[in-house]
């Protein structure tokens, strides 16, 4: 067999035609419902009270750039502090004393608008122009750009009213989008060379359909679920292209999580509708309102913080590497925490995974026991229980508040805030399991076979898997993609598998290694990987960077686990 083992229609983004298709499929039910769209929407610029070009400006502030839409000029928040694009600013202050906001946030704002205009008033005529004019002019003062756009080109596409979809226009916009971001992206990143870039996807306001009283109305939510994440599948690529960093709001609002156990008025709901309802307007009395409310906008802000914060303690220029007897090994950027090294276990340690700012780490036993170093928590674990088989993988909760474990039989173990969504405990398996990877939302994870076999549980969607193939190689690990919307499968002899949205980058698959691979981390922005050696020799594919390794002077226990900074 040949070493690049992929599935082909995982490594593209998706394509048109799926799209329409699902969105035929919504307009033979009835129709879209009437919905303002955020191009109706006023939005206001928030900017310094100090003009940034000015002579008497103090050397060194800095600033928080932001472009995007009217979520990003922070309509729907109820005061200037809880908008998202602020409450980032107050976060971010700690990192940098005297942050300041400069904020071009323009209501109604489409990718093309950003570009050409027109919009709200700009000195150059369009929100990007202005956006390259105070990069060029303040080198050094801007650690951080971020940006929300995309949504209001789709909305275009609504006509008769938004009760219908000219799906002409829609293939076409998504077009637009990509290469739009491409010069929007490339623009910043020319005007401010080595600046990190923070883009993000979309919630689906879309879902309050199903509270919504209409004839055929959960069957709508559903559809326009499918193509939430189509759209967020695009947006996620086309910023991690250019290298700049995904944040994944959708994973926190559980767009693709149908399971019943949300609660809206009383009702049984969907989790993604609850989220929907709680955390936008768009079920308030009257209904309509898609932007996000004050709980919605410190949700968006608390997922790009996150981000920044990983970013500016590392940002892929680093990595952990843990063997078995508890030793933590660090290359690049990456800071130590502490490990295990030098103390007693009862078990040699199998996996780590760090917190999703990059400021700390779990290492986990194959009896289950978890030791946690930095700012990871410990939630309670099963290294005081008679197990069936070992544990072999672990996945931390989105906001660091819980993990789960699970066993090479498949059994799973939660622990803090992580939700128990099933497991293949006591089922018969063709071969044991050897990792896990969660969908992102919180509400859904996979588990992965030695033969390549995929287990997939709550809203984490089932997108291919080599069960039925011939391997040269066992497969050792899993990835997710930032969207949750695929994954990545990595064999001993470094073989990779791409499912979903995930694209194929590259393989070790036809390289003679010195050991085998046992795992694979991504980058910030989710466009590459690295593959790690037993005997610490790291491979770096795509927008993942090689920061050096241990292959030349491996530990005296093996590497069984490896984590990007």
């Amino acid at each position: 067999m040949g070493t690049r083992r992929r599935d082909d229609a995982g490594t593209t983004r998706a394509g048109a035609g799926v799209l329409l298709g699902l969105l035929a499929a919504i307009l033979l039910t009835g129709g879209l419902v009437a919905v303002p769209p955020a191009a109706a929407s006023a939005g206001s610029r928030s900017v310094p009270t100090t003009n940034p070009s000015s002579p008497t400006t103090v050397p060194t502030t800095r600033y928080q750039v932001s472009l995007g839409d009217s979520l990003a000029a922070g309509t729907g928040a109820s005061t200037d502090a809880t908008r998202y694009v602020n409450q980032i600013e107050a976060h971010e202050a700690a990192e940098f004393p005297g942050l300041t906001l400069w904020n071009l946030a323009c209501g109604g704002a489409t990718t093309s608008s950003m570009i050409t205009g027109p919009g709200c008033s700009y000195s150059t005529g369009t929100q990007l122009g202005d956006a390259e004019a105070f990069l060029r002019t303040h080198p050094g003062q801007v650690p951080y750009i971020t940006i929300d756009i995309g949504a209001n080109d789709v909305d275009r596409c609504l006509i008769n009213n938004s009760t219908s979809i000219d799906l002409t226009c829609l293939a076409g916009k998504l077009a637009t989008v990509a290469a739009n971001l491409h010069l929007i992206i490339t623009g910043l990143q020319t005007a401010a060379p080595g600046v990190p870039i923070f883009g993000m996807d979309y919630y689906n306001p879309f879902l309050y359909l199903w509270v919504s009283g209409l004839s055929g109305a959960q069957t709508l939510a559903r559809g326009s679920a499918a193509i939430s994440a189509e759209l967020n599948s695009d947006l996620v690529q086309d910023y991690a292209r250019d290298h700049a960093v995904p944040v994944d709001v959708q994973g926190t609002f559980a767009t693709q999580d149908f399971a019943l156990t949300g609660t809206w008025a009383g009702v049984t709901v969907p989790q993604n509708v609850a989220r929907t309802c709680e955390w936008t307007h768009m079920c308030d009395n009257p209904p309509g309102n898609i932007h996000a409310n004050d709980t919605g906008h410190g949700k968006v802000a608390g997922d790009f913080e996150q981000q920044i914060d990983r970013w500016h303690r590392g940002g892929g220029q680093g990595a952990w590497l843990a063997d078995a007897a508890g030793g933590v090994h660090v290359v690049g950027s990456a800071l130590s925490y502490g490990s295990m090294a030098g103390r007693p276990l009862n078990k040699p340690i199998v996996t780590m995974a760090a917190t999703n700012d990059g400021a700390g780490y779990w290492l986990v036993a194959s009896d289950g026991g978890i030791f946690a170093f930095g700012d990871a928590t410990f939630f309670g674990s099963t290294g005081g229980l008679t197990l069936n088989q070992p544990i072999v993988g672990f996945a931390p909760t989105a906001d660091d508040r819980g993990y789960w474990e699970v066993a090479s039989d498949g059994g799973v173990f939660a622990y803090g805030d992580a939700t128990f969504l099933g497991s293949m405990g006591g089922s018969p398996l063709n071969q044991p399991v050897v990792g896990m990877a969660q969908s992102g939302s919180d509400r859904g994870y996979w588990l992965v076979a030695r033969d390549g076999g995929i287990f997939a549980f709550g809203d984490a969607g089932f997108k291919g898997s080599t069960g039925g193939t011939t391997l040269n190689k066992p497969v050792v690990g899993m990835a997710a993609t930032i969207d949750g919307n695929g994954y990545w499968l990595v064999a001993s002899d470094g073989g990779i598998f791409s499912y979903g949205d995930a694209v194929f980058h590259g393989s070790t698959g036809s390289t003679v290694l010195n050991r085998p691979i046992i795992g694979m981390t991504l980058p910030p922005d989710g466009y590459g990987y690295t593959l790690g050696a037993s005997d610490g020799g790291l491979f770096a594919f795509g927008n993942a960077t090689f920061n050096g390794s241990l292959g030349g002077a491996p530990p005296t226990a093996p590497i069984v686990a490896v984590v990007s900074t």
